[in-house]
């Protein structure tokens, strides 16, 4: 019995044991002896964009003297000839890095962008060669001011997303050149602002003095004003295969008019959730007076789901106060404080930082089946 328990349960477990710790050990030596190989090749590249963008240049010195965010090398050039920076910004698919050339004054005199995870025949333009994407980076030559896709310069067609990417990567070059050439305050990215319960309903209900009430089925919250105005929460799930549902608060005014919308949407996928709590989707909200003013609220392309999330929670809220509220439907729009939009808009884009406005054919439909 003994002989058959080793056989049949104890070796093959111990054969499994050594079989992983081999292959892992084996895993960990390649890894070893490729990382540095790795890390060499992707300096050598970065050196030789270094002299691409900057061909005045008889050598560098690295300046490590900077507090510009999302910047990974500053160089300056040993004759004077100028600075190349690297820096990033997230794009569709990962990280944009590109490394920018700037001659002593300030003016961009050389670019080049670098592997990218973007997607193949739109972001991934940036590196390909491409007409398309030669053409969007020689826009970026000449200029002194950050660029703004669709102000200053064009986006590559289909590739909305990257070609924002790209632009603030640039940007944020353009701000850590001012910051060691020019001794201006540096650029710090402290991530998105995150706002209390309490903050996002005073952005709802600026004027009233709220208490918590009953909250009516369907909703997960409700807080009723002074004054007559209601905050209300409801969840959605948005994306169906988010780990949490979004949390969606709505604030009415006493006419039962929206004036405003907050969104959560910490469970959704970041590059596409995030486009639910941009400024100019939940600015279609304001102003709604019933549930058929939600009809022409449009959703984002690429972020449909996400979306269409927020549209179901705030019909929910919609049809609540219906019942809270008996002057619900029959407010005028003027009733609706004439700051609140701008109120609401400038608080939602410091909570989650602005997000791209639309995305490529490619892009909109992964957002729609991964977000």
């Amino acid at each position: 019995m003994k002989g058959k328990t080793w056989n049949d349960i104890v070796k093959p477990i111990v054969v499994l044991v050594v079989i992983c710790l081999v292959a892992s050990a084996a895993l960990a030596g390649v890894n070893q002896v490729t990382a540095p190989i790795i890390a060499e090749q992707q300096q050598a590249a970065a050196n030789e964009a270094y002299l691409v963008v900057l061909p005045d240049a008889d050598g560098f010195e690295e300046v490590t003297d900077f507090q510009t965010s999302n910047v990974q090398a500053v160089m300056k050039a040993t004759n004077g000839a100028g600075w190349v920076i690297k820096a990033s910004a997230k794009g569709y698919g990962g990280d944009v890095p590109v490394v920018v050339g700037f001659d002593a004054e300030g003016t961009i005199v050389g670019i080049q962008f670098l592997d990218n995870g973007e997607s193949p025949g739109y972001g991934q333009k940036l590196v390909d060669g491409s007409e398309d994407g030669i053409a969007f980076t020689q826009q970026f030559i000449g200029m002194t001011e950050p660029p703004v896709v669709g102000t200053n310069i064009d986006g590559i067609s289909g590739a909305t997303i990257s070609s924002k990417a790209a632009a603030s990567a640039v940007t944020t070059a353009i701000n850590c050149f001012n910051e060691v050439a020019l001794g201006q305050e540096a650029v710090i990215d402290e991530g998105p602002v995150t706002l209390s319960p309490e903050e996002v309903r005073a952005m709802l209900a600026p004027n009233a003095t709220l208490t918590q009430i009953d909250a009516p089925e369907g909703l997960t919250e409700a807080w009723q004003g002074d004054d007559g105005s209601y905050v209300l929460y409801a969840e959605d799930k948005g994306w169906e295969y988010a780990t949490s549902p979004m949390t969606i608060a709505v604030g009415f005014d006493p006419s039962g008019v929206i004036t405003g919308v907050w969104v959560d949407t910490s469970s959704q996928t970041p590059a596409y959730g995030g486009m639910a709590i941009n400024d100019d989707y939940l600015g279609q909200y304001t102003g709604i007076a019933d549930e058929a003013g939600l009809d022409g609220v449009d959703t984002v392309a690429g972020s449909t789901q996400s979306t269409v999330g927020v549209k179901k929670a705030v019909r929910k809220c919609v049809q609540a106060i219906a019942a809270l509220n008996p002057n619900a439907g029959a407010g005028a729009a003027t009733s609706v404080p004439a700051d609140s939009s701008a109120a609401t808009s400038e608080a939602a884009t410091s909570a989650a930082a602005s997000a791209s406005e639309a995305t490529s054919a490619s892009e909109a439909a992964s957002a729609s089946s991964a977000s």
